[in-house]
């Protein structure tokens, strides 16, 4: 962000929102045109609230739960006290981040970005050595031969639950393979790789989880890393794309593996 120019991330999403009073919306304005790479940030961050308001803007006509308003305002419990106190079922994780995950996308055109993904997150490492094929798998499955209810077969029993391979393709993004791994944390794994038109790879790398409830998102090397785990299942989305497609491939792609 050009701070020489005073401007902060709340001032750039209130321009993008029209939410800035006329005098500093103008001086803004002039800012844009001025400077090039602004011009191109704030266009990107346009097209992401677009596709977002297509895809989920009928969410913001459905009532808010009580319980899920409860739960946003206990997010200020220090996180260890938090989960050491409450019991959170796979449903109710998946509703409370992905609430988070598209508010902060959809009215503020930016997603929670933390620093907790180190390099000795174990599950991170080995979806990225699995991505990186440094990791053989123990079966590998071509989707373009198989049934639907094959490949579902195949998550359910390497992971013994009930699971599908989430449908990406309103994303662009077509089911390429299904990869089994074993001598993982939690027994075996199960990799994902999608591709979109322009060949751009997007996996989702799936195990049990072997640490508390967490919705990470973060940024290594030019690729967005999503972790997202509850308490059966863990998971990791890995894709070189912006913070906000991530954002919603990985809504998409975690509400679509329940059955």
């Amino acid at each position: 962000m050009n701070n020489e120019s005073g401007i902060n991330r709340e001032e750039l999403h209130a321009f993008i929102d029209g939410e800035l009073d006329p005098i500093r919306a103008a001086e803004f304005a002039k800012l844009v045109a001025s400077d090039p790479a602004l011009a191109v940030r704030v266009a990107a961050f346009r097209s992401d609230k677009q596709q977002l308001d297509r895809i989920y803007g009928s969410l913001s006509d459905l009532p808010v739960p009580p319980e899920w308003l409860q739960r946003i305002r206990d997010a200020s419990v220090p996180r260890r006290q938090r989960f050491s106190s409450v019991a959170f079922s796979r449903r109710g994780v998946l509703a409370i981040a992905a609430s988070l995950l598209l508010i902060l996308t959809v009215n503020f055109g930016l997603v929670y970005e933390r620093s907790s993904v180190t390099n000795e997150d174990a599950i991170v490492a080995e979806a990225l050595a699995a991505r990186q094929d440094s990791t053989r798998p123990e079966q590998s499955l071509a989707v373009a031969s198989t049934a639907p209810e094959e490949r579902n077969q195949v998550l359910a029993s390497t992971l013994s639950m009930m699971l599908k391979a989430p449908d990406l393709t309103k994303l662009g993004y077509q089911l390429a393979n299904i990869r089994v791994y074993s001598g993982v944390a939690g027994g075996k794994a199960a990799e994902l790789a999608y591709r979109d038109s322009q060949n751009r790879l997007f996996t989702l790398y799936l195990r049990h989880p072997s640490g508390p409830p967490r919705v990470d998102l973060v940024e290594r090397d030019g690729m967005r890393i999503c972790v997202w785990q509850d308490d059966v299942l863990g998971t990791v989305m890995l894709g070189e794309m912006s913070a906000g497609e991530m954002a919603r491939i990985a809504s998409l792609a975690y509400s679509g593996l329940t059955l």
